[in-house]
């Protein structure tokens, strides 16, 4: 129904309003996406705009599937402290939440340690979640084939470009913040 929809659309040339819940439906569909939050305008933008750079942790929280990683914690002295660990970040002090997607997410030498708790084979891509001192992570790698297994050991890496950081209190964006893996 959404490419019969989009095709009409085109072949018709006209605007159209759609409103939905199905956030796979608005970004697969949409031109541009307003994206709303008890009864108020949270975001308006294309649907890469809400994927990767979304202005809150409602819209990062929201839109993408798997769900992004949402990681809390304590920015000072130069690190976003989350328990035992420690990501590098340059930034003001204060409560933030670290966004980081699947998809972004690699197996690496060293990074974020953890041991593979479950994988999830869905085909073309398997989700492993992994266990860490921050709390469970989702890493979502490309293949068919699993190469890791369950309880094996695993560093996990990723771009600081990559990353989102949210002001916690507010659950706003940090446009320019960043955090790197830990060492």
């Amino acid at each position: 129904m959404r490419t019969e929809i989009k095709s009409l659309q085109k072949k018709l040339r006209v605007t159209t309003i759609l409103v939905t819940h199905d956030q796979v439906e608005a970004t697969t569909m949409a031109d541009r996406i307003i994206c709303m939050r008890g009864g108020r305008i949270e975001q308006i933008g294309t649907p890469d705009d809400l994927y990767h750079r979304p202005d809150s942790l409602f819209i990062a929280g929201f839109i993408g599937s798997p769900p992004i990683n949402l990681i809390r914690g304590q920015a000072r002295d130069g690190a976003v402290h989350v328990g035992p660990v420690a990501f590098p970040f340059e930034g003001l002090p204060g409560a933030v939440t670290v966004g980081l997607r699947p998809e972004h997410l690699k197996f690496a030498v060293s990074g974020l340690k953890g041991r593979i708790g479950q994988m999830e084979p869905m085909g073309r891509e398997i989700l492993y979640v992994v266990e860490t001192d921050v709390g469970y992570v989702r890493v979502l790698e490309h293949g068919s084939l699993a190469v890791h297994a369950a309880g094996e050991p695993v560093n996990i890496g990723f771009s600081p470009d990559e990353s989102l950081v949210f002001e916690t209190a507010s659950e706003r964006l940090i446009a320019a913040a960043r955090v790197c893996p830990p060492a």
